[in-house]
């Protein structure tokens, strides 16, 4: 399977969020519509879309785009 591309993932991320784009250093906290109840949606749909489980320990530690696009198989 080929890896996602950046711009599909950054595309499917803002989707998800409900904003017009992103940037891989885009993070949680810094979007107005990316808040924690958000963070964990992306976290779901992430997981849903790219048959990944990200284990619990690791989830706060999830800043940026960036940060989730390195768990995409």
């Amino acid at each position: 399977m080929k890896k996602t591309s950046p711009e599909e993932f950054l595309a499917f991320a803002a989707g998800v969020l409900g904003v017009a784009s992103l940037t891989m250093d885009d993070a949680c906290g810094e979007l107005a519509l990316w808040d924690s109840v958000m963070h964990l949606k992306l976290v779901m749909e992430t997981e849903a879309a790219y048959g990944i489980s990200i284990p619990i320990e690791r989830i706060a530690g999830l800043k940026t785009a960036r940060d989730f696009y390195s768990l995409l198989p």
